[in-house]
């Protein structure tokens, strides 16, 4: 039988006003008093009447989150959620594939709502938020992408689900509205790297201190493997005699490893790499861990080339096995698309293609024209 809790509304003879107090025992039989002071006896009636609909609604843990900061929220969720991923055998069993980045994302986010008590945090703060990163620049001085923030927003949905898992919230902000993630709006990456543009590329990447991107680039490009995926790639999974990579995804719970063939100017790298690199199975192909992403952009500004990130590669990469001829079920055995909407973004029309088109529909006109006329003499 649970124990009885009761409630009243005092005068605060100290500091004026009057105290909403509500006593209760919790989960452990430990008896809890709380006190809320307001100005009025009407807003302390309010308080109680609320505190009363809290314990009823959440118990115990949800009246003692009233001073839980979203702080101290963050830094709950990302002890037990964003931990490094666990594999066993080709099964991911714990962690996130993508912890550092959401790491990173909720540090935004904390810098924001830190010291705000949870339970204060409304939908209007949210899109407060939404309009602050809207107007601030990224590092690299553009505007900040619709995309971008929407995971923000995602991962902070995530976080107050937390709460609620935990006791701490009856209610999430984000049920105080719709529509704040909205994915329909965002901005699709249609960024193919021209061939001008790559032989720009690969000749700054000669010089000394970029060197080391040169054989990643052209792996990128011809192969249109993730960023992640070539970084991971060790010795052992390159057979170099037969020309061909064992490249591994672990995007999803599972692991899953397709063949990709190497290209005459890629086996050319890789035999380079090969000869200079320690006899070491295990060791990794590109010798890069990660922080190249600076190198690159500086490479892109040399070369003369805006609006180009790396993933921009696997864009390029897929559009140039399209332009090639090759079946798209072919093209998503190599890039590792298993649906077909996905992949269908990465396939874009360039100004090569587009002119393809009009011709082919010209060589059509004439062909139906000749067809009409012979016809009409007939």
């Amino acid at each position: 039988m649970a124990r009885p809790r009761t409630g009243s509304v005092i005068p605060d003879k100290k500091r004026g006003g009057f105290t909403a107090r509500l006593t209760y025992h919790d989960g452990n039989g430990n008896r809890k008093d709380v006190r809320r002071h307001t100005e009025t006896k009407t807003e302390a009636n309010r308080l109680l009447n609320q505190l009363k609909r809290e314990l009823e609604d959440g118990g115990a843990k949800s009246i003692d989150a009233d001073r839980l900061t979203f702080q101290k929220l963050a830094d709950a969720y990302s002890e037990e959620r964003l931990t490094e991923p666990v594999y066993r055998g080709d099964e991911k069993v714990a962690g996130l594939r993508s912890w550092k980045d959401q790491q990173r994302r909720l540090k935004l986010l904390s810098d924001y709502f830190g010291k705000r008590f949870i339970k204060t945090i409304s939908f209007t703060d949210l899109e407060g938020y939404k309009r602050q990163r809207l107007h601030q620049p990224t590092y690299r001085g553009t505007e900040m992408a619709i995309a971008t923030i929407n995971r923000e927003l995602s991962l902070l949905r995530s976080v107050f689900g937390f709460a609620k898992q935990n006791g701490w919230l009856i209610r999430s902000p984000f049920e105080q509205g719709k529509y704040i993630i909205s994915t329909a709006v965002e901005a699709k990456r249609e960024r193919v790297l021209s061939r001008e543009e790559e032989v720009r590329l690969l000749a700054v990447c000669e010089e000394r201190e970029r060197r080391h991107l040169r054989p990643l680039l052209i792996a990128a490009l011809d192969t249109g493997a993730r960023r992640g995926e070539l970084l991971r790639l060790r010795w052992q999974d390159v057979d170099l005699p037969n020309g061909l990579l064992a490249v591994t995804s672990y995007k999803g719970k599972k692991t899953t490893t397709r063949t990709v063939g190497l290209t005459a100017r890629l086996r050319a790298e890789l035999e380079r790499l090969y000869e200079l690199a320690p006899s070491d199975p295990g060791g990794l192909v590109f010798g890069i861990k990660a922080g190249f992403v600076k190198a690159f952009d500086t490479a892109c500004k040399k070369a003369g080339i805006e609006d180009f990130r790396f993933h921009d590669c696997r864009h390029s990469a897929i559009t140039r096995m399209v332009q090639a001829g090759m079946p798209h079920t072919e093209i998503m055995k190599l890039s590792g698309h298993s649906v077909f909407q996905t992949f269908a973004r990465y396939v874009n029309a360039t100004g090569e293609t587009a002119r393809r088109g009009a011709d082919a529909l010209d060589n059509l006109t004439r062909q139906l024209e000749e067809v009409t006329a012979n016809e009409f003499v007939n």
